[in-house]
């Protein structure tokens, strides 16, 4: 979905389906940073706030050198020192990162340059008196505070000098002088953090008998365990363990075993009670297999969806079989992750699965085999949890929870609202844990190209 819907939709909210009335709209979003000195004292404010497609920016300052000042949002939320590399050494406040770059353009430009060709986070910059008072006001359509710009949960830095908007990586703008972190107003959220470098976490499953969230790491298949109330996490299986070498959609059944889709091992990983492994089954081997989620059903089945190869796999008394040949069916593959997320409905009757390239939500009869669009417009879809007739959606490349009015039959649905919470980072699955969704914050946009932000966290916030 483009920012401008996206916005769209944040701003008026949609009739709920099946004509049961209206969403309240939401209240605007909006944001704060205390901007702070090197010594922590605070000598400024910046505000944010969402109007339509764009974003209204105030920043007042005091304690600076008159004249101007170079203005940017940066990557992380971090006001620690560490590296900036426009000097390639550790100053106050680099530890923010480089400039926020969604539209991934390795260029320092102006404040009106498209992301594609510049630095979203390229900001004016801010005019500072005589007095050491600075302010500025300003409208950005560069940025947001949700989606793919979002920089909530990101930081702005202020700087000695000011911006040449050339010169990279920061416009020749000096040292990093004042430094805030962007925070969403009136929004409450726990974080889960997770001990290891490069745990990326994708799956995420809960066991309520335990107080348990199971999460796993697509890079290495480490599996951690997760003390819902306390937050405690350890390592519940390693990666390796019969061959796991990823761990993705992560499901509980009714005995409490771990199930584990193994992405392109082609396998399923069944884990005990205590994590060690009951059973892995493989698929046939073929070309490029991708198993990416997977569903407990009440008559003991397990359907898995494989983002790659057009087959729906069936496990059935610890076999894993070719269940449905989506080749034929109304579901077509094309480049990139298809067929990701999945959820059953309560009975068992219908699966709800969402094409990650198209945006496309499907059901699919478990008795007949019929296949139906419920609905397009969920573009990089990910993980999939159904709440009654409420779905929701991570879509992780536009860093936002999807809420989905469904229909009583499942058939069709209407989208209703998106949140950010207090700043996803590629969320890809999601559970619920009381009256709360728990989003992996997985980066996996980070896996093989850039520095992800640590620790890496899954992130806690009350069911919209």
């Amino acid at each position: 979905m483009k920012r401008a819907a996206l916005i769209g939709l944040l701003a008026i909210g949609l009739a709920s389906a099946g004509g049961a009335g209206m969403t309240m709209p939401p209240a605007p979003l909006s944001a704060a940073a205390a901007l702070r000195d090197s010594a922590g004292q605070v000598l400024g404010q910046a505000t944010f706030k969402q109007m339509g497609m764009g974003v209204q920016v105030t920043v007042t300052v005091s304690g600076l050198t008159p004249g101007q000042h170079g203005m940017h949002i940066h990557e992380y939320g971090r006001c620690t020192p560490g590296i900036d590399p426009a000097v390639n050494m550790v100053v106050p406040f680099g530890g923010a990162g480089g400039h926020f770059d969604p539209g991934m353009s390795h260029n320092h430009d102006s404040p009106t340059a498209d992301d594609k060709y510049g630095h979203g986070g390229d900001l004016p910059v801010i005019t500072v008196g005589a007095d050491g008072k600075g302010s500025a006001s300003f409208m950005t359509q560069k940025v947001s505070l949700t989606g793919m710009t979002g920089i909530l949960n990101r930081s702005i830095v202020i700087h000695a000098k000011p911006d040449d908007y050339n010169t990279d990586p920061s416009g020749m703008s000096g040292a990093r002088e004042r430094c805030g972190i962007i925070t969403r107003d009136n929004f409450a959220a726990r974080d889960y953090p997770l001990p290891g470098a490069q745990d990326f976490p994708e799956g995420v499953a809960y066991d309520a008998a335990r107080g348990l969230i199971f999460t796993g790491s697509a890079a290495t298949g480490d599996i951690y365990a997760i003390n819902a109330q306390s937050g405690e996490t350890s390592l519940f299986s390693r990666g390796g363990a019969l061959g796991r070498a990823s761990a993705l959609g992560l499901k509980v059944d009714a005995q409490g075993r771990l199930w584990v889709a193994g992405g392109a091992t082609g396998a399923v990983s069944i884990l005990s009670l205590d994590g060690a492994p009951v059973a892995t089954l493989m698929t046939p081997p073929s070309p490029d297999p991708y198993l990416n989620d997977l569903i407990p059903t009440p008559d003991g089945s397990v359907y898995v969806t494989d983002s790659t190869r057009p087959m729906l796999w069936r496990v059935r008394d610890m076999k894993i079989e070719p269940w449905l040949d989506l080749g034929q069916t109304p579901i077509k593959y094309g480049p990139g992750i298809n067929l990701n997320g999945i959820v059953a409905t309560p009975d068992g009757r219908y699966l709800l699965t969402v094409q990650l390239n198209t945006g496309e939500l499907w059901r699919i009869d478990t008795r007949s085999k019929a296949v139906k669009k419920v609905m397009g417009g969920l573009v990089h879809g990910d993980g999939l949890l159904l709440d009654g007739r409420t779905l929701y959606v991570a879509r992780n490349a536009d860093q936002v929870v999807s809420k989905v009015q469904l229909s009583a039959d499942y058939a069709s649905g209407q989208l209703t609202l998106e949140e950010p919470a207090r700043g996803l980072r590629y969320p890809s699955t999601l559970i619920m844990v009381g009256g709360d969704l728990v989003s992996t914050q997985s980066q996996l946009d980070k896996l093989t190209d850039g520095t992800p932000e640590t620790p890496f966290k899954l992130t806690r916030f009350k069911k919209f």
